[in-house]
């Protein structure tokens, strides 16, 4: 299980945010074998009774919402027992209730379900719905993972210290300040690259190719926002699209307005749609869908039924039309993987790149009263109209690569030739 799935504290890493993408709990009295509410004790602080009461509750939302009923039957409440009981005879600890409550969900071995802290206010400066503002690099980051010791960068902010410095993507920070990164250190790894504006950080880069190299950068003010980008590709007729992946929020209008100025003057031939580093569930999936399909395209298969996924398309510079390859990655996660599998299957597009994690499902969030702690409970599996799901397994593309997204430069990159290729073959 992905470790980084579990870790609490909130790091401020843009993109990865997490939302309530379903309805609303049902009532106690429909719970899973109809339990009864456990009851409060009534010698135990007040702090320990409103932490009982928050446990309880994300008992509740697990055993009536995941999608996985098997997973929540008497085995599971085993450890829910003896994880109320330790909270039960505390003191009040936080760090030993947050403990507790990662236990009863690491017991679900589904790393898809997750304890995150609570819901942050939207900035009152930033309307568009990207993170607010913070002094730091500028650079949009994968952590580290088990093997894979560095800070991956995705996207460089324009204007940003990492921007000035000559940073670009597929490049990894590989040292701060002189201590390496690891992956046992994943969670002091974004702190670090923050700090007082005119504060300076020294950094090892390491870009694909080529030596690893010391950059110092001054920090500032950042926004965390990254143009959408488009183009005809050289010596093509094919247009790229690759969305910003810090506001997912505007893909669709984006992505429109690329399409109607790509084709301003004449139709592209093909289009490629770059989702290599679009992340977590915020993907506006319906909406994306709707410029490319129309119709019935699959489903969500939910505990108790199924839900067809039906889409209103319509027509955006020949959208509907145009030939499509959507590259993906091992970065690919939520939303995007179900939209490059739902396209794949009907035939609409071809899929370029590598495979994707499988960390996709409809969720939806609990928020526990006291402590305002989420709960993420996956509550809806995708399924294709060849019977398809990505979940846990990821996507296979139509075209593989064996390129992973920190081997290349964007001057010398497979997957978009790859794609090419699919779209002017024969």
């Amino acid at each position: 299980m992905r470790e980084m799935k579990r870790v609490f504290a909130a790091i401020g890493l843009a993109g990865l945010l997490l939302t309530s993408c379903a309805g609303p709990l049902a009532p106690v009295s429909s719970l899973f074998n109809r339990r009864v509410t456990p009851v409060v004790p009534v010698d135990v602080s007040p702090k320990v009774a409103a932490q009982l009461r928050d446990f309880d509750f994300a008992v509740q939302s697990l055993r009536e919402s995941y999608l996985d009923s098997d997973a929540v039957g008497e085995k599971w409440q085993l450890v829910v027992d003896a994880e109320r009981l330790k909270i039960a005879q505390g003191n009040g600890e936080e760090e030993l209730f947050i403990e507790s409550l990662q236990k009863i969900v690491a017991e679900l071995n589904d790393e898809d379900v997750a304890v995150l802290p609570p819901a942050q206010p939207p900035a009152q400066s930033n309307p568009s719905g990207a993170q607010g503002a913070y002094s730091g690099i500028g650079v949009l980051i994968e952590l580290p993972e088990q093997g894979k010791d560095r800070l991956l960068i995705l996207a460089v902010y324009p204007d940003s210290p990492a921007d000035r410095a000559g940073l670009k993507p597929h490049d990894a920070i590989i040292a701060i300040e002189g201590e390496p990164v690891t992956f046992a250190k994943r969670s002091e790894l974004i702190p670090k690259l923050r700090g007082e504006t005119g504060s300076k950080v020294t950094i090892t880069v390491r870009t694909p190719g080529q030596p690893p190299r010391d950059v110092t950068l001054t920090r500032r003010p950042v926004e965390p926002r990254s143009p959408i980008s488009y183009k005809r590709l050289p010596d093509t007729n094919i247009g790229y699209i690759a969305p910003n992946p810090t506001q997912l929020n505007r893909m669709r209008s984006d992505t429109a307005d690329a399409l109607r100025d790509l084709n301003s003057e004449r139709n592209v031939d093909g289009l490629v749609l770059d989702l290599r580093i679009i992340r977590g569930n915020e993907f506006p999936l319906d909406e994306m869908l709707s410029l490319f399909v129309n119709g019935q395209v699959g489903t969500v298969k939910m505990r108790d039924r199924k839900e067809k996924i039906e889409i209103a398309g319509k027509s955006i510079a020949g959208s509907q039309e145009v030939p499509l390859a959507v590259l993906v990655s091992e970065l690919t996660t939520g939303q995007a993987e179900a939209f490059a599998g739902l396209l794949q299957d009907l035939g609409r597009a071809q899929i370029v790149g590598t495979k994707t994690r499988g960390e996709i499902a409809r969720f939806t969030t609990a928020t526990l009263p006291g402590s305002r702690l989420r709960i993420q409970i996956p509550t809806g599996d995708y399924i294709s109209v060849k019977n398809n799901s990505w979940r846990g397994k990821g996507l296979t593309p139509n075209v593989v690569s064996e390129f992973a997204w920190e081997d290349f430069t964007a001057e010398n990159d497979p997957h978009l030739k790859q794609a090419v290729d699919v779209l002017t073959s024969p």
